[in-house]
């Protein structure tokens, strides 16, 4: 559950140092509970001509309150403080907050604004937001961060190529997701971002207890296990079954749409009875996997636990294909201030769950496959029929619409939008087979539907995916996808 293609602005020649707009995210022991993000714009005037979108002062700097696939209303304004700004010539800058929004007018007509500079308490973000899949935290040792959670943007320069540089106690190893390697012990890494959505749906870590794997396996794409556990866990078993999960998705879609993947790994002792642990979350490249100090996994633990935490990853891992890189309507671009109104959530959850089964099911005996398979699909059929009648006579869109904020929150929303969608995948995948005598499955409508994002650059409309699935299978869908969009009773 719970994260675009945004057209990249293409400086006209190379880019220098001086001309790149840099993030530099620090953290001190001396400010325990805060993070100190500062931005560099580009220095040079040439740079700031080129910038398709950038306006001369006053600069709109905007945090946000929503993040793709959160399907939620989560501001991370309130934690924002110390805000301040400086021009070209060192002078500070005027700033004002926009009441009721969470943007900071920065500079007066006409002035150069070179940086931008900003805390996050990160220690009261974690104590006010309950649900710990959407919080940064710091603990003792360790600090980690959702890179949406603490970095702002400015206004019009979302397309802009980014440098991070990040800053770590001297002790400390610093690693990011957007270049992932064996962290430095001098606390000091940098890493590119494409842009403003590549370098939020980031994540860093640093930490004296930060544990790093680096996992081979049949694909070729590196896979690295960041962990933190304030229990016992066996990380070198968790670690074979994220690479495990990672190389079935791979083999399923037939190619990785990123170069490398991390699992962030967050095994906690709850801070209060309030907060609600074991949700995860896709992003473009990596996962982060924030769970109960009990779930850990140890040399103790059932083939049914282990079961459990590999679907969690292999369902999560697909997401990076559905729907980051194949998406309904108003799933992207982002927009970042407001919680998006999406009604194909059954689409993301719901086949993003579907395939997680097939890709597991694949690699197993043939009575072994079919068995997990039923059973998966029977646990989504006994959701859906013990639904309450309100939820039951809303069409897919109708509960996408509601899911858009209440996936979660009123987890009865999310589960019977993913259990549907997935019923309607299952039987399209069983028409499929059956009409092509096995030779065809939904894993060609799929693997075509991101082949055709990727050339259209934008969302699939509902009406559009019996059509696209149909030219990779030839196999008409529309049928079923008609009858699974209508209210149940």
């Amino acid at each position: 559950m719970r994260f675009l293609f945004i057209a990249l602005f293409f400086l006209p020649r190379v880019a220098t140092a001086q001309d790149t707009l840099v993030y530099r995210v620090r953290y001190d022991l001396a400010a325990p509970s805060l993070v100190h993000v500062s931005l560099k714009l580009p220095a040079s005037e040439a740079a700031n001509r080129n910038a398709d979108t950038q306006k001369a002062a006053p600069l709109t700097l905007i945090m946000p309150r929503a993040v793709p696939g959160g399907y939620a209303q989560r501001p991370y304004d309130p934690f924002v403080v110390n805000v301040s700004a400086h021009d070209v010539n060192g002078a500070g800058a005027s700033m004002r907050r926009e009441e009721n929004a969470p943007r900071w007018i920065i500079g007066s007509a006409g002035e150069r604004i070179v940086s931008i500079d900003y805390d996050v308490d990160v220690k009261r973000m974690e104590h006010e937001i309950t649900a710990a899949s959407d919080s940064s935290r710091i603990r003792d040792g360790y600090v980690g961060l959702l890179g949406y959670s603490i970095l702002a943007f400015v206004e019009g320069r979302e397309n802009e190529p980014i440098r991070l540089e990040i800053s770590a106690p001297p002790s400390w190893p610093a690693f990011s997701t957007l270049a992932p390697k064996a962290p430095a012990a001098a606390g000091e890494m940098g890493a590119n971002a494409t842009d403003y959505y590549a370098l939020a749906d980031s994540q860093i870590l640093m930490g004296s207890k930060l544990q790093l794997q680096e996992i081979s396996g049949t694909a070729a794409v590196p896979l690295f296990l960041a962990a933190y556990a304030e229990t016992a866990a066996d990380l070198q078993q968790d670690g074979a079954i994220a690479r495990d999960s990672l190389d079935k998705m791979i083999a399923y879609f037939g190619k990785a749409p990123f170069a490398h993947y991390t699992v962030v790994l967050e095994l906690l002792k709850p801070i209060s009875d309030r907060h609600q642990y074991n949700f995860s979350m896709e992003h473009l490249e990596s996962g982060t996997f924030t769970l109960s100090a009990d779930r850990a996994i140890t040399a103790n633990s059932t083939a049914a636990e282990r079961e459990s935490q590999r679907f969690n990853y292999a369902h999560h891992i697909a997401h990076s294909w559905i729907p980051k890189r194949a998406y309904g309507e108003n799933y992207l671009p982002f927009r970042w201030e407001m919680v998006p109104i999406i009604e194909t959530i059954w689409f993301n959850e719901g086949f993003g769950r579907y395939v997680a089964i097939e890709a597991l099911a694949e690699a197993m005996p043939g009575d072994q496959a079919a068995a997990y398979r039923k059973e998966r699909l029977d646990r989504l059929r006994t959701i859906v029929d013990s639904a309450p009648p309100f939820l039951r006579h809303m069409s897919l869109a109708e509960l996408s619409r509601q899911g858009s904020f209440l996936y979660a929150e009123d987890f009865r929303t999310g589960m019977n939008l993913f259990s549907r969608g997935a019923l309607m995948a299952a039987e399209m995948d069983d028409a499929i087979r059956a009409q092509t005598n096995g030779q065809k499955s939904l894993r060609n409508a799929l693997r075509h539907l991101v082949d055709w994002t990727a050339q259209n650059h934008r969302a699939f409309r509902v009406e559009e995916l019996p059509e696209i699935f149909r030219k990779a299978t030839g196999v008409n869908t529309a049928a079923i996808l008609d009858r699974h969009l209508q209210p149940l009773q």
